[in-house]
């Protein structure tokens, strides 16, 4: 309250504001619910007497009843809920901690009920609970803390799922991950839970008996139709389809350039209908969402791996690295991305190509030297066309 009146004084003399003004303004922050802050020593006692409590609580572990050890666990994250409930009520400590805790004490409860009555751990439903309850959370409450935690344990729940999910858990989990996709109406959760519909397209690897190392570029051209779904977002959604396009051709690149055929399961049908999809993505972000119509680039892999040498591969990486930074610079884009990407081609073409053929200094002599042709040439036909324009 005092740096508040200091700075309504100093608007007051400096004229931004009148007094009548400041006398509004000061009333109604005086009416305004304060924030009660905890004393200091009463913070540290209750944090001590709480480990205290879990101490003796794990010491006796062995000695509690069962049914009282599942009681614990549920009474603890009844216990943080509503103290978290009038944390909120009574403007004291922090809600969003407790409800944290709390929802930690639901995975904990959980898992005693599992280990007390000697159900399977195997294939535990445990990450499942946690993701579901956290998004649940964040819907009830719109705090990031809960997206965070949603991710990690949607994350742990598709790696742990890996060699025993089933359709009805693959279709179940895009169900709950598109549904906060699509209604967290904020760019943070949209972000994450794309990472998350992107990596259960990777679960068709262990769902299908059908093989195929080209899962992540359909994966992506399918999830560009997500973009038509959320016209308010889709513009801060764009990078996301530029980065993960460009890590996925790098990777292929790496892959098909360090190993033989047997790490590249592709055949001649598949390879074709994924450049004709190719030119479809092409044609849709052409007309939606121009600036990412790189991805579409992907469609060609299928093709590429063919090539024992990965030359084409490589050559695509770098045209395509090349070409996003000069059309970038000639329309004033950051690019920052683009130059990332540029680097990191330069670092894998390195080591697959010139790593005991060539000195890795003359190697990014000649980078270098191409970039500054490269550059000339676009300063020199810029020149030009400023010059037929004048």
């Amino acid at each position: 309250m005092d740096w508040m009146n200091h700075k309504l004084k100093e608007w007051l003399d400096a004229g931004v504001i009148d007094e009548s003004t400041h006398d509004s303004i000061v009333a109604y922050e005086r009416k305004q619910p304060q924030k009660r802050k905890v004393p200091l020593f009463l913070t540290i006692g209750l944090i001590f007497f709480a480990l205290a409590v879990f101490s003796f609580i794990a010491a006796n572990w062995s000695l509690i009843p069962d049914f009282l050890r599942v009681g614990i666990m549920l009474g603890l994250m009844w216990g943080f809920y509503v103290l978290g409930h009038f944390a909120e009520i009574r403007h004291f400590g922090w809600p969003i901690l407790f409800r944290l805790l709390g929802l930690a004490m639901f995975g904990a409860s959980m898992l005693v009920t599992a280990q007390t009555f000697h159900f399977s751990m195997s294939d535990s439903l445990v990450p499942w609970a946690i993701y579901l309850a956290a998004i649940a959370h964040y819907f009830i409450w719109r705090h990031q803390a809960y997206v965070i935690v949603g991710f990690v344990f949607g994350v742990f729940t598709l790696v742990s799922s890996i060699s025993s999910i089933g359709w009805v858990e693959w279709l179940l989990f895009i169900a709950v991950t598109f549904g906060w996709f699509y209604f967290s109406k904020a760019i943070e959760p949209m972000l994450l839970s794309w990472l998350l519909l992107f990596g259960s397209g990777l679960m068709l690897w262990s769902l299908l008996d059908y093989k195929s190392s080209l899962w992540p570029v359909w994966t992506l051209f399918v999830l560009v139709a997500l973009l038509l779904l959320v016209p308010k977002f889709e513009y801060r959604l764009r990078p996301l389809y530029l980065m993960v396009g460009a890590v996925i051709l790098v990777v292929y690149l790496a892959i098909r350039g360090e190993t033989d055929l047997t790490l590249v399961d592709v055949n001649w049908p598949e390879a074709i209908a994924l450049a004709l999809s190719g030119i479809v993505v092409a044609a849709i972000t052409w007309i939606k969402f121009r600036s990412i119509v790189w991805v579409a680039i992907l469609g060609a892999i299928g093709l590429l791996l063919f090539d024992e040498t990965a030359i084409g591969l490589a050559v695509v990486a770098e045209i395509s690295a090349l070409a996003y930074l000069m059309i970038a610079q000639r329309q004033d884009q950051p690019l920052t991305l683009g130059f990332v990407y540029f680097i990191v081609v330069q670092f894998v073409i390195y080591f697959v190509y010139a790593w005991e053929r060539l000195d890795m200094s003359l190697f990014f002599l000649l980078g270098a030297i191409l970039l500054f042709v490269l550059s000339g040439i676009g300063w020199w036909l810029k020149r030009k066309k400023e010059g037929v324009a004048s």
